[in-house]
This record gives C-alpha cells, structure tokens and sequence, in this order.
C-alpha cells in the first residue's frame, strides 16, 4: 500500500486529477453561463468524483489477494479528501476574487426555487422562506468554505466512499475450500 503524502499514491493522484477538473468544469461553466457554474457544474463533478475513487480502489486493489471493506474505504475517502479539499480551494477564489457576483445569483436561483415551490408551500410558508432568503448571507468566506469542506466529507464523502467500499470489497474467502 502507498503512503498517503506520496504523490504516487494513486488515491492523491487521482484526488488531485478529480479536484482540478472539478474546477475547470466549474470554470467553464461560469464562462458560459454564470448559473451554470452554481446548478450544472456539480451534475458533472459529482460524477467526476465517484469515477476517480472508483479508480483508486481498482488501483489499490491491484496485487492484493483480498479487499476487505475498509482496505476499499480508505482509497476511496482520501481521493474525495483531496479532490474535495482542492475543489473547496478553487471555490473560495472563485466566489470571493473571480466572481464574485455569484454570490448574488446565489440567492437569485434560491429565490426562484421557492417561487417554484410556491403552489406546494402556500403562499404564508413562500413569504417566510423569501423573506429568510433575502436576511441570508450568501458570502462565501473563510469559515463558510472551511464548513463547507468539512461537512462535504460526510455528506457526499464519507457515504459515497462507503458505498464503494461495499461493492468493491471481496467477500471473505471460505477457509473450507
């Protein structure tokens, strides 16, 4: 098994290929339509992300007579780690240098998802929700992309490596045979 701080480690490779390109993808959206960067881009990274884990469990996988659950884990986390932690990097420059008006169309794409839901929500629980929405600070500063960046490594993190790790694993081998 590779180290974690090699950077031939497949998981860090892959972590870094899936966090770069996860920000490029981010970034040629915005360059095509600002929205895009805040809605679309994520249908692709998310993807993007399951692939390379996929791959550095394969990777490590590689020479090994037997995978078990968290031997599939660990390759699996530490490329959304890393992926995650350069994805959140590139966000936060993206939000507060590049682009900065995304954080006003933010709150624009949130407040047309409750007009949306309006007719579901009635018009009382619409109000409330707008009127929240408006208060919200949308800024994405230091603390927010810290949090952002933890809490992502539960939720999709952690719970997409574990599923991994559950289809990937091999079955315990049967010492009978």
């Amino acid at each position: 098994m590779n180290s974690v701080f090699d950077l031939e480690n497949p998981s860090i490779k892959n972590g870094i290929i899936a966090g770069l390109a996860g920000a490029a993808v981010t970034l040629v959206c915005y360059l095509i339509n600002p929205k895009w960067a805040l809605t679309a881009a994520s249908w692709i990274t998310t993807p993007l992300f399951i692939v390379m884990m996929v791959l550095s469990v394969k990777a490590d996988k590689e020479g090994q007579d037997f995978t078990s659950f968290s031997d599939a884990l660990k390759p699996a986390f530490l490329t959304y780690v890393v992926a995650n932690l350069l994805f959140t990097i590139f966000y936060y420059v993206l939000l507060n240098f590049i682009a900065p008006e995304l954080i006003e169309i933010q709150k624009e794409i949130a407040l047309e998802a409750i007009e949306k839901m309006q007719g579901f929500l009635g018009e009382e629980a619409a109000e409330a929700a707008i009127d929240q929405i408006q208060g919200r600070d949308f800024s994405f500063g230091i603390g927010t992309a810290l949090w952002t960046f933890a809490w992502g490594l539960i939720i999709p993190g952690f719970i997409v490596a574990a599923i991994i790790a559950l289809i990937m694993k091999d079955k315990k081998p049967n010492p009978d045979f």
